[in-house]
Formats: structure tokens, sequence, C-alpha cells
């Protein structure tokens, strides 16, 4: 994982491209690399997790690329190089495309039609740069280009504070895109090519239970089983997403570290407590408890770190922050969570009411709730732990866990069985036989409530003076601490 940026068609790029890369120093401690050529800049910083090769790779071409192939062996070992560079593999890929005459970007885009992985990459190649993201957007990227006249070419970075050094705004890129631009016609940057790498639902369906239990309780494993590493952890809050996932890692890593947030009575440590005991790993589980103060400390650090003053991103990003943060103290770099359950088996309460409404309007809200889960959830999530040098992995948007998860009948997401609902009810049957009936039916508070932060952002916001009978109280009160710390949010 790393954090890159570059420049295309815009003078002195290097210089600009250093800047962005200073702004972004947290996402890569380990090293950083430019390669300037003419008028474009791509550069990285690195944080090695998966091998040890600086980058940009040069070549035909040059790549950077913040993320993970997971499927990087078996690729490698289908094309014959022996490499422990996921990074290194992606590059051969498309190098041979391009060799062998194929455009730059369909050399990118076929290559990333057999990777399975989370990433956010730049290659540039002649006149020609291709950015791309992973279908699910779990890695970041931003862009702008063209939007004024003053500001001529291009720009990326995997976070959005890194603009702010060279004076311009930037929007996501979106998930699953893969976009060409040239610079052929008298140094201006044009978009030639934009092609989508999203995975849509299946023409077949999974109807049948067992097959249901089956297709995914394997597909789980192996995103599991790929995702771990020597430096990993897992974010646990004893609900049936993390402990599913400590259940499944726990039999390929049985000393893995679990990791809990809460303030001493909450609701949070108390299910982790119970749910590591149940599934054996008592000893495994590392508990930080929350005081008010530590909060009231890390509520800048993460409005920075988002660059946000939502109180729905700050609640929530807090307990995700402080987990990250005491994963990297304990000497990890990688951390799982839980996150794209919800989305993908119907976990929200609003699911009922569209199931209500039809199986096929919930199947249609799952699928939209998947192709925008990047901007409403996985970009903060990459923002807090990467604050800490720390790696967001998360199994459940593996692309094999998506495509069974979208090939499964929404009648069995979400059951209705005399009068009541239960919700995510395929994943809780997949993880029968390793999670007791007590924890595979629990309903679990969501974050920011199980752990007491909300509680604590709500006295917070009181005691520096904003009402919360006037109304948006929290959100006044992290506007506020914006302002005294400088942000320009």
């Amino acid at each position: 994982m790393c954090g890159i940026a570059g420049m295309f068609g815009t003078p002195k790029s290097d210089i600009e491209v250093k800047k962005m890369l200073a702004a972004l120093g947290h996402r890569g401690p380990d090293a950083c690399g430019i390669r300037t050529e003419g008028d474009l800049s791509i550069g990285n910083n690195l944080l090695k997790i998966t091998g040890d090769m600086p980058q940009p790779l040069t070549g035909t071409g040059s790549l950077v690329l913040n993320g993970e192939i997971y499927n990087f062996r078996e690729l490698a070992a289908e094309i014959g190089i022996k490499t422990d560079s996921d990074t290194e593999l992606l590059f051969t890929l498309i190098e041979n495309r391009v060799k062998n005459g194929i455009t730059p970007a369909n050399a990118v885009f076929s290559a990333l039609l057999k990777v399975n992985g989370d990433y956010a990459l730049a290659y540039a190649c002649g006149k020609e740069l291709i950015l791309a993201r992973d279908p699910s957007g779990v890695k970041p990227l931003f862009y702008c280009y063209g939007e004024k006249t003053e500001e001529p070419g291009l720009a990326f970075a995997s976070e959005k504070k890194a603009f702010s050094c060279i004076g311009r705004e930037a929007k996501p890129f979106p998930q699953g895109g893969v976009m060409g631009f040239n610079s052929e016609k008298g140094g201006i940057v044009e978009k030639v090519v934009e092609r989508s790498l999203k995975i849509n639902p299946p023409e077949e369906r999974i109807s049948a239970e067992n097959e249901a239990v089956f297709y995914l309780k394997a597909a789980l494993e192996k995103a599991v089983e790929l995702r771990l590493t020597h430096t990993s952890g897992i974010a646990f809050s004893g609900g049936i997403d993390s402990t599913f996932l400590a259940a499944l890692a726990k039999r390929i890593d049985p000393d893995i570290a679990l990791y809990a947030v809460g303030l001493p009575d909450s609701h949070d440590i108390a299910q982790a407590e119970y749910a590591a005991e149940a599934i054996g790993m008592k000893r495994n589980l590392k508990v930080h408890f929350l005081s008010p103060e530590e909060i009231e400390d890390a509520v800048p650090r993460v409005i920075y770190a988002t660059e946000s003053t939502d109180p729905m991103k700050v609640s929530i990003g807090l307990p995700l922050y402080i987990v990250a943060k005491t994963a990297r103290e304990d000497g990890k770099r990688v951390l799982l969570t839980g996150q794209g359950a919800d989305e993908l088996f119907g976990g929200y309460s609003r699911h009922e009411g569209f199931f209500e409404q039809g199986p096929d309007v919930l199947d249609k809200e799952i699928y939209s709730d998947l192709q925008n889960i990047s901007t409403i959830n996985l970009e903060r999530d990459d923002m807090v732990t990467m604050a800490n040098s720390v790696e967001l992995r998360v199994p459940f948007l593996d692309k094999e866990v998506i495509k069974t998860g979208l090939a499964i009948s929404p009648e069995l997401k979400v059951l209705k069985k005399e009068g009541s609902y239960t919700r995510k009810y395929i994943l809780r049957k997949a993880a029968e036989g390793l999670l007791s009936p007590e924890l595979l039916w629990k309903e679990k508070k969501a974050m920011q409530y199980g752990t007491g932060v909300q509680k604590i952002l709500d006295r917070l916001s009181r005691d520096s003076g904003f009402s919360k009978k006037q109304g948006n109280h929290i959100e006044k009160y992290l506007k506020n601490v914006a302002l005294e710390n400088g942000f320009g949010l």
C-alpha cells in the first residue's frame, strides 16, 4: 500500500508532484520515488508489505501502484516469472501487452481483468497516461483536469489534501474506472479512453440455501487467506462480520491479533470480549479502553485525515482511527475489517423496507450500495487507517466474494419469518459451525454508538457551548475544531 501522485501536461510537474507526495508522507514512510519525462511526472510513497520493490517501475512505460494484487503469485506462475512483488507482476502483464502492439489503455484494462485485488494506479507510456481504480474503490484516487483554463493539464493523487499544495480542487476517480489521456495535440491533455471494471450482477442466480452457503463460505475463506500476512490484525467488535473473519483467520494464523476499542463500559468492549472467548480467541484479543480525553485529542486528527466535518464520517472514523493507531503501535501494517458485508448481504434496517417492496427492489438497492460504497464508506476508512500507515483490507469486497454475493437471491439475504426480519441471513448461515447461535443471530449496534464515541462527541459539543436544542450541535463543534486548527474545510 502506498500513496501515489502525478501531473500531466503541466510545466514543472516534478516540482508540484514533490509537494503532493510530501502531503502524502503518512501513506508510505519507507521510500519515495518520482519519474519525470517531459511534462509528465508520477510518484509514489512506499509502505512495504508485499515485496520490496521501489516505485515507479520503468520499462517501455512507467507504473505507480497503490494497493495489493492478491492473486499475483498465481498470475506470475501463468506467465512464467518469479517475483515476490505484486507490483512487478502487474507491470509485467501490462508491459507484455504493450510490447505486443496493444495500446497502453487497452493493455492496462485487459491486465486488470485478470487481477483480484484492491488498487489505484497510473501507467505512463509515451504521450499517454492511464489511471485505474479497483471495482469497489477500496483504494482511493482523486483527479482533476481541464476544469479551468488557468489550470491546464491533469493531476491525480491518493488523497484530496495533496491538491491543496498545488492550489487545485479534485473529485473522486470513479470506482472500477479505467481512463486514458494523451497530450499529442499541442500539449493539451485529452481523455481518449474510458472503460469500466465494475462487477455486474450475473444472469444465473443461486436460490438454493445449501448451495449459497457452500460457495459463499469457500469464497470468504479464500479471501481471508489471500489478505493475511505476518503483520495482519483484525478490527474486532464482536459482531457477525468481524467474528466470522476472525474464525476463518484463526484456521490460518492461530495467533492473529484482534483489536477492540471502546469506553470501559461500552457495548462493543463487552461484545468483543464475549465473542473472542466464544470462538476460542480470548488470548488474541487486545482491548484499548477509550477515554474522553483521547477522543477529544483524536477529533482534529480524524477531521484532517478524512478532510470532513461531517458528523457521521467523524464519529465512525474516530474508533477505526484509534484501532489502526493501536495496531500500528503493536507492529501491525495490515488491518482486516468487515466493511462491505452490510452492503452485499442486506445488513441495514432500510433493506427491510426495500424487501417489502419486492425482492427485485432489494436486489437493485444492494447493487446501488456497492456502486457507491467508495464515497460513502471506503474512502473514509482508508484515510483514517492510512493516517497511521496501516493498510486496510476488506475480504467481503474480494472480487470473487462480490460475484458470489451478487449471484445469491435477495430472498436469502433478508429473510422474513412470522412477521420479523433476519438481515444478512445467508451470511449467518455460512458461519454456522464456526460461531455459536448466540453470536450468529445477535444484532449489533453501529460502531459510533457501540464504542461510546457518539456519546462523548455529544458531550464535547455541549461543553464547547453548542446547544443540542438549536440543532446540528456536533457538526457546529466539528467545524469549530477545523477552524481552530486552520484546516479550511
